[in-house]
Parts: C-alpha cells; structure tokens; sequence
C-alpha cells in the first residue's frame, strides 16, 4: 500500500474526480471516501480481456493508478483484489493506516480480500470494496455489525477475540454464508501472489458485473441482467446489445464491453 505521508497519483485523481479534498482530522473523511469509492463497479471484464491477452504475470496486474484513471475515462472498476488495492492507496494518502486482509469463500480460500483499516484515533473498521459495502464497517471483537443494503441485510459475526469475521447477507428468511474474513494483515508480497492465482478463479470464465447506484443495485453474469430497487426486482436479457446495455446500465465504455463480450463468445465456442 501507498505511503499515506504522500498523496499518490491515483489518489490525487480519486479526489479531484469525486470533489474531495483529504484531510484526515475530519471524522467523516473515511466515509466519505468509502462512500464515492463504492460507485466504481466491481466487473472482471477489463481483467477477462488482460487474461485473453496473455500478459505477463506483472503486467497483468491493474494498479491503483490504472483503476481509478480507467474508472475515469471510461467507466471501468475492477475486481475484489485491483478494487481493495485502489481503495487503500486513496485512504492513506487521506492518513488512514490499511492492511489488505483474506478471506474465503464457498470455493476456497483466499480468493477475496477487503481491508483493515485503522483510523487516526486508532477505531478499526474492515472496507469491504469488492462486495461494494458502501460504508466502512466498524468491527469491535465479540460484537457483531448489520448494515442494511436495499433488499438485503448483511451481518458480520465477530469470534470471541475478533480474529475472523462471518458475512452472511439475509434476503427474507434466508440467512446466507458468505465469506470469512481474518482480520490479521498479509503482506504485500502474499497480497500479489493471491492476486495472481485469481487469474485462474472458476469466475474468470464469465462475464460479471456489479454496481450501486443511490436508488438501485445491479448485476449481470454473462447476458442476464438484474435490477433491484428497494421496493421491486427487474430482470433483463442483454444479448441482443450487449455492449451498448452495458454502458447505459454500469456506465463502462461501450468499446471495451463489445471486445469482452467477444472474447467471451469465442472461449464458449473452444469449451
């Protein structure tokens, strides 16, 4: 992560875009920026066509300076592992203290990633980028945490000594396992190397797009798309336009939509 004396490239173009001016001795600083960040979409196809590419391992990889400079120009966001590295570059250039954190999930282990954060007055919450929890989650060991997020409700569950944490989100009656996290920080090297196994990840062969908007939340897997509201659900197919769908609902660039989409055609077609 970015040394948060500094105020980093991606960083000074996260607050310009977003109108933001960091400073750290105020104590919405941190929600502020979890807040604008969880508008950029969490979506694989920038890294579906990297790995169509065939790039090498280090150049593969989409650092803070490219998410957010991409986010810009033309929509795009990234995964959970670009997404939580972004976000902690922007935080501690803003004085935060973040640590990259693992966690797994129903097809293994360390194949999602949040951060543990450390605010100036020593308050410890977990971002949640990639599942785009738009607010830092404060986390206090024993104790469990509820956010409500339009149809559905997550819950982190605390272990006695606050090591790990378990999301599940509750739709109805439905209480759903998501994710643990453990909350002790992995260094920078183990953090790329998880990032690199990702490439391989049982998702990398779909398309998949989610993003927040102020009255709706929305995702797409491959031409499906779903729109919830607060008080109702949409379903839509995106087939017969795919690309131009999905500039008008995520807001990623038409062009770059278009050439995943191919890509994504032609590995049906070799399967």
């Amino acid at each position: 992560m970015a040394d948060h004396q500094t105020i980093t490239r991606a960083a000074a173009m996260f607050f310009d875009y977003f109108g933001m001016v960091p400073d750290d001795s105020k104590k919405d600083s941190l929600l502020k920026i979890v807040q604008s960040f969880s508008y950029i979409p969490w979506e694989n196809l920038t890294k579906f066509l990297i790995k169509a590419q065939h790039r090498e391992k280090e150049s593969r990889l989409r650092l803070p300076g490219t998410v957010i400079s991409e986010h810009i120009q033309n929509g795009a966001g990234g995964t959970c592992f670009s997404l939580t590295a972004a976000l902690g570059d922007v935080l501690e250039s803003a004085g935060h203290t973040c640590n990259p954190v693992m966690a797994e999930m129903q097809h293994g282990k360390n194949i999602h990633c949040a951060l543990s954060i450390i605010t100036p007055d020593g308050t410890r919450f977990l971002a949640d980028p990639g599942y785009l929890v738009p607010v830092p989650i404060p986390l206090e060991p024993g104790k469990n945490t509820r956010l409500d997020v339009y149809d559905k409700k997550l819950i982190w569950e605390s272990d006695s000594d606050g090591e790990s944490y378990d999301m599940y989100t509750i739709e109805g009656e439905n209480k759903q396992w998501r994710y643990k996290v453990w909350m002790k920080p992995v260094s920078c090297a183990e953090f790329r190397r998880h990032w690199q196994k990702s490439f391989d990840a049982t998702g990398m062969n779909s398309l998949h797009l989610n993003c927040l908007h102020e009255d709706r939340r929305l995702s797409a897997h491959n031409t499906n798309l779903r729109i919830v509201y607060k008080e109702r659900k949409q379903n839509e197919k995106l087939r017969d336009n795919y690309s131009g769908k999905i500039e008008k609902y995520f807001g990623l660039n038409r062009t770059v939509a278009d050439a995943a989409y191919k890509e994504w055609r032609k590995l049906c077609r070799d399967r």
